[in-house]
Formats: C-alpha cells, sequence, structure tokens
C-alpha cells in the first residue's frame, strides 16, 4: 500500500502530566502504597495494552515491582475507592500481569550506571530494603556492595518465603535489574564471621546494616527441646532451598501470624495431610492476612482460636502434643499485647511435629565489638530522623528497626536510607533532607455519586484447586489471560486524573457544568472541577468552547496533534480506503486486534473525549474515512457518553458536506455485548462504503 501504519498511543509518554500530578490530592490507592507507586497512571496505560510503559511507571519507585506483584498485601486495594461501589480494582494481579508481558523489554533494557562518585558504600543484607537502597545508590552513581549470607540474594525473600507465594524466577528478574546496575553481591558472605564490621568501615565511605529479622522466636515452656519440636525461620530456611525438612503425620503451628499461616500451608505441601494451628487470638484478631486465612481453610487446614500454649508433652524422646490453656483476652483496655487465661480451662491437641511462629528477631551478633550499640532488650539504636545508628556513617534499614511489616513497607524505608547515605556523603543536613511532604488524599465518593457510577464485576484470579496446589510448591495463583487483565484494568474511575481548568481561557459560560454527568463543575467567576466528584470521562474538555479544560490523566488535544503520525504517508495509488478506527479502552479487546491495513486504529480512555476538532483533523491528514465505536448506555463506563457523542458526529458530518465531502465518510457503530466482532465487521463495512464513495 505504501503506507505506514501507526497508533495513537506510540506518541504519548508513560507519565504524561506527571509534574501536575505530584502537585495535585493523591488518590487514596496512591497514597496507601508505601513508595506511592502511581496505581491510577499504570493501570491506565494497562487498559491501553502499552505494558512496557506500565512497567517503567511501576519500576520507577518499586525495584522489588515484581516480588510485590505476588507477595505484597496490597494496601492500594484496600483503599481503592471501588469499595463503596462494588468491588476494588484487582491492583497487585494487574501488576503482574503488565511486569509478566514487559519481561522481555525489562531484559534488553539493563545495563550498567556510570559509578560517578568517588564514595563506596557496603550493604549487609539483600532483602527488599537492603535491595532497594542497593538500587538507589547505584542511580546516584556511587559504587555498591551486597554482603548476603546465604547462598541466594533475596534475603528473607529468597529464604522464608515458601516458593508457592513468591516464585523464585519472579524474584530474580528483580534481582538481576538491581545487579545490571554495576552492583557487586557477595553471596555465602556472613559479617561477624567471614568480615567484620570494623572491616566493612575500614574499606567503605558508609554502611547500611540491612539484616531483617532471620531468627525465631521461642517460647520458655517445658518440652520445648524436644527433637520435633522445629522453629518457623530454619524450617522455611529448609523448604526455601530445597532440603524438605522432616515432619511427621500431624503437625501443629503455634502461632496465627503470616509466617505461621506459611509455615502451615509449607507443611501441607511436605505430604502432611493433617496440619493444624493454634493461636491466642480470634478469628477477627487473627494477625494474618484474611485472605491468606481463607486460602489455608480451603487446604483442610484447621485453626483452634483462644487457646495459649502451656507445655509439649513428649514420651520417651517423642511428641505427643501440645497442651494448651483458654484464653480469656489477648489484649488490654488500651489495645497492647496482654494475653489473660482461664486457668481452669485446659485441653490438649495431639501432634508429632510442632513448629512454633510466635515472632523474629534480628541477628545482631556481629555488632559485638564495634562502636554500633544496641538497647537493653538488643534491639539497634538509630535515630528515626537520619537513619543512622550510634555509629557515624553506619546506616540501617527495614525490618531491623521497623520490626515486621511487608516487603514494600521494607523497600520504602531503603528508598529512605539511601537518600539519608546520600545526603552524609554529600555533607548536608539529613534530618532537613528527609522531611516529607504530607500528601493530600482524594475523599471517599460522595455517596449520591456512587448511584450514578456503573457497577462491573471484578475479573476473577483463578487458584489452583486445593488437591493440586497442596502436591507441590509451585505457584497457586493462575495470572490474567490478556483479555481479562485489560478488563479489569478498564474497571479503574481514573481518580484524581480528571479535569483541570486554565483560568485564564475560562469564560465562566457554565458548559461544562451543563455537560457534566456527575456535577464535578464548580462554577463562579471561573470553573473550578471538584476532585472527588469528576470521573475523568472527558465530555466537558471537549465541549469547552474557550478550550480552557485539559485533563490531568491524559492530553485532550493528543490525537489532533498526532494525528499525521497516526495516518502515516498517503499513497495515491491506494486501492483501498485509509480509515481511522477511535475506539474506547472500555470495550477494546486484545492487543493485535484483526483490522484490514487500511485502517487506523486509535484507542482512548473514551469515545467521549473525542470531539469535533478530532474528527475534522483526520480528514484534514488524509483519512477517506472514520468511524467511532460507541459503547451504548447501559454498558458504557460513563454516563450521557452516546447521545453526545452522535450529536458531535453529525455535526462534523454536516460540516464536511458543506466543504463536498460525502457524510457517509464519518459513520459510528454501537459496540453491543460482543465488541470484538462489531469491531471487525466496521472496518469491512466502512471500507466497502468509502471504496464505493471513492478517494477523498
Amino acid at each position: 500500500m505504501g503506507t505506514e501504519k501507526r497508533e495513537a498511543h506510540h506518541y504519548t509518554t508513560y507519565a504524561y502530566n506527571a509534574e501536575i500530578k505530584e502537585k495535585r490530592p493523591y488518590p487514596p490507592c496512591r497514597a496507601a502504597c508505601p513508595v506511592n507507586t502511581d496505581v491510577q497512571g499504570y493501570v491506565g496505560l494497562i487498559a491501553q495494552g502499552r505494558y512496557e510503559d506500565a512497567f517503567e511507571l511501576i519500576h520507577a519507585v518499586n525495584p522489588i515491582a515484581s516480588t510485590c506483584s505476588l507477595i505484597c498485601h496490597h494496601p492500594c486495594e484496600q483503599e481503592c475507592r471501588r469499595n463503596d461501589v462494588d468491588e476494588p480494582l484487582a491492583i497487585r494481579h494487574l501488576k503482574r500481569f503488565a511486569l509478566e508481558q514487559a519481561t522481555e523489554y525489562r531484559r534488553k533494557k539493563r545495563k550498567p550506571i556510570p559509578q560517578t562518585k568517588e564514595e563506596s558504600i557496603a550493604i549487609i543484607g539483600s532483602g527488599p530494603a537492603g535491595l532497594t537502597a542497593a538500587n538507589d545508590l547505584a542511580e546516584l552513581g556511587y559504587k555498591v556492595t551486597v554482603f548476603e549470607r546465604h547462598p541466594t540474594l533475596g534475603g528473607m525473600l529468597s529464604s522464608a518465603i515458601p516458593p508457592y507465594r513468591l516464585s523464585r524466577e519472579a524474584l530474580q528478574e528483580d534481582i538481576d535489574d538491581v545487579l545490571a546496575k554495576g552492583i557487586e553481591a557477595r553471596t555465602n558472605c556472613q559479617i561477624g564471621k567471614d568480615l567484620t564490621l570494623n572491616d566493612l568501615t575500614e574499606e567503605y565511605d558508609a554502611v547500611l546494616i540491612a539484616v531483617g529479622l532471620s531468627l525465631s522466636r521461642s517460647l520458655p515452656i517445658p518440652g520445648v527441646d524436644a527433637p520435633d519440636v522445629l522453629l518457623a525461620i530454619p524450617f522455611l530456611n529448609d523448604v526455601a532451598y530445597g532440603k524438605q525438612p522432616k515432619v511427621g503425620e500431624k503437625v501443629l503451628v503455634i502461632g496465627g501470624g503470616n509466617v505461621a499461616i506459611d509455615v502451615a500451608r509449607s507443611a501441607r505441601r511436605l505430604g502432611c495431610e493433617h496440619v493444624e494451628m493454634v493461636c491466642l487470638e480470634s478469628a477477627e484478631e487473627m494477625p494474618a492476612w484474611s485472605w491468606e486465612v481463607e486460602e489455608a481453610a480451603e487446604e483442610a487446614i484447621e485453626v483452634h482460636h483462644r487457646w495459649g500454649p502451656q507445655a509439649i508433652r513428649v514420651n520417651d524422646g517423642k511428641v505427643e502434643g501440645l497442651e494448651v490453656v483458654k484464653v480469656k483476652s489477648v489484649f488490654d483496655e488500651d489495645g497492647r499485647f496482654s494475653p489473660v487465661f482461664y486457668d481452669d480451662q485446659t485441653s490438649f491437641i495431639p501432634a508429632d511435629t510442632i513448629i512454633i511462629t510466635i515472632g523474629q528477631m534480628s541477628d545482631l551478633s556481629f555488632l559485638e565489638g564495634t562502636p554500633v550499640e544496641v538497647d537493653e532488650r538488643g534491639r539497634l539504636i538509630w535515630d528515626r530522623d537520619t537513619q543512622m545508628s550510634s555509629a557515624d556513617g553506619i546506616f540501617t534499614t527495614g525490618e531491623v528497626i521497623t520490626g515486621p511489616g511487608s516487603a514494600i513497607a521494607a523497600a520504602a524505608n531503603g528508598h529512605r536510607a539511601a537518600k539519608a547515605i546520600d545526603l552524609y556523603l554529600r555533607g548536608e543536613d539529613i534530618k532537613l533532607g528527609l522531611v516529607a511532604e504530607e500528601k493530600e488524599t482524594i475523599l471517599a465518593f460522595p455517596e449520591e455519586l456512587v448511584q450514578k457510577l456503573s457497577k462491573q464485576s471484578r475479573e476473577k484470579i483463578v487458584h489452583l484447586a486445593p488437591k493440586i496446589r497442596t502436591s507441590n510448591f509451585d505457584l497457586f495463583e493462575v495470572g490474567y489471560e490478556e483479555q481479562a487483565a485489560l478488563m479489569e484494568a478498564r474497571r479503574c474511575r481514573t481518580c484524581g486524573g480528571g479535569a483541570i481548568v486554565n483560568a485564564a481561557q475560562c469564560a465562566a459560560c457554565l458548559t461544562c457544568l451543563r455537560i457534566c454527568p456527575y456535577d464535578a463543575p464548580l462554577v463562579t467567576s471561573k470553573a473550578q472541577m471538584i476532585p472527588e466528584i469528576c470521573q475523568v470521562c472527558g465530555l466537558c474538555a471537549a465541549e469547552c468552547p474557550g478550550l480552557a479544560i485539559n485533563m490531568v490523566s491524559y492530553d485532550a488535544g493528543e490525537f489532533r496533534e498526532h494525528m499525521s503520525d497516526i495516518i502515516g504517508d498517503v499513497d495515491p495509488e491506494r486501492d483501498a480506503p485509509i480509515l481511522v478506527a477511535f475506539r474506547c479502552n472500555h470495550n477494546a479487546g486484545v492487543n493485535g486486534d484483526q483490522l484490514p491495513d487500511n485502517v487506523r486504529p486509535v484507542h482512548m480512555h473514551c469515545v467521549s473525549r473525542l470531539d469535533v476538532l478530532d474528527l475534522l483533523k483526520a480528514f484534514e491528514c488524509g483519512a477517506d474515512g472514520a468511524y467511532v465505536m460507541i459503547c451504548d448506555e447501559e454498558n458504557g463506563k460513563y454516563k450521557n457518553v452516546p447521545s453526545r457523542v452522535k450529536k458531535r458526529i453529525e455535526y462534523v458530518r454536516q460540516l464536511i458536506s458543506n466543504i463536498g465531502l460525502e457524510s457517509e465518510r464519518l459513520s459510528y457503530f454501537e459496540a453491543g455485548t460482543h465488541p470484538d466482532e462489531v469491531w471487525r465487521q466496521a472496518a469491512r463495512k466502512m471500507t466497502e462504503k468509502v471504496k464505493a464513495l471513492g478517494k477523498d
């Protein structure tokens, strides 16, 4: 044909209006993320099929993104404003999908970062905090060396998180991204044994302690020293490294946290058919995440609530079970952990293997004989304002100071530690430099607005059947296929990405107020858009007479600016007419739509953003025809869109007719319940129609 086919999304950056977004209130999902990942931004990119751009936006703040896509407790989802409408967006699963789609892209872009600084930094520990700090410091041009006592990097991610939750392939992608920046890694190197902390302080300009919580706490009860009484972390270490720890026919796990769940579910996968848990808390008080408790229940793991361990019964060196006492209360009136028991209510739970999972602590034995101090309870002494230990130039980060938490929270602390070290090495005020700006958060949907929002069921995540998944340590979650991921991404309400008004161009004409289906505009001497109400439909921007309205999440004039690139060179000898096809993401199918070569598809947030100038520009740049795929009122994402867009199309038909073009060169098709089928049929019908009319 002699034409080059291009799509509009090739001409936008992955972080449109980034500066404006940073100055506005954060969506609740972003505010809830410890590293403030731009959820709204990358989910929008996924909805457009722009997976590599989504990767860039995710990875910009999170170097352990693949890990988080599998194990994060997703506070973003818990704060998603769709909770008030139907169900929260499946953000973690969408992140996983985007990262998996961008695997080859991320591998190709790995490259060393030049060392522009003279100073060098040693990092002890390669968990999420250590890896994040190493990543940031390498990007700043420092020489970074990471020391890890295990044979693999990742800290507790690789040595304690079971593979059924975190595949080692996903973790390795994160590690490879970090190491590719030129970071040196020394595994099987234990500080305090192979090298001392003093050795590091002599060789490096700064040291970061990121050792995490690698030791299990035990219980001061009779029988705890029996051979078949195990501790959680050594047990999980063996599981992680494929050592197949020996368990009996009846395993009892003491504890009710996430580690306890990991231990119990791992025991099931080791072949134990009878696994139980016992914890102080009620089902409502249990610290483990509710979804993990539910998944454990699916795997036939029974939990005994409100019982406290009293003694392990041992006979002839073999464990027979656990003597327990009934719990009256777990917390005092101030909410502090202070269990009280009914001394006259006891019971016995049979078991031949008992695994204790009541908490973890750091191994700080390597600090003996160093200037780094610990308190009377053996905890590292550090300054919260500077991330520095009691010794100058020795910093600390992660769970060694914060206590148990999530991987993403540890990564956030790693970012902070890296910044502190950079400030220190540059001789700047660390305390002043670490002061964080408090971000305002967009409010919840007003109740009257919720009634106007369309409901759409969340795309379900498939889990392997319990019988199948408990037979091995493979990932038990099945990731989204592309169609499901796109449908789920398009559920996002793009909170905070809505209309903004250029006051200098606003005439307070009330057009936006008249058009908005959600009553977002507030018009006095000028128009303002209320962020918590605006739904990013774009109807106002397309019809503002003064072109005073743009959108935070996209450029309202993007397609006009790039229309010539979208259409490409027009071959005067072409056989088939060149058509521009506008289609919203809400009803778009998977990437790689099977359309004829003469069709230039333009995917957009919603065809509500399509204005008269966009349609005219298609003809101005050489298109022989154009058509629009429109949702119906019932199935569309936004209210009042079909009628508005049809009016615009009719107006443009009149305009092109006035300049001598047939009005039939512009048309629309209703997507219906089978949009992919209509999309293909529309291309064929419009090609035949415009071909009969002749070249433009």
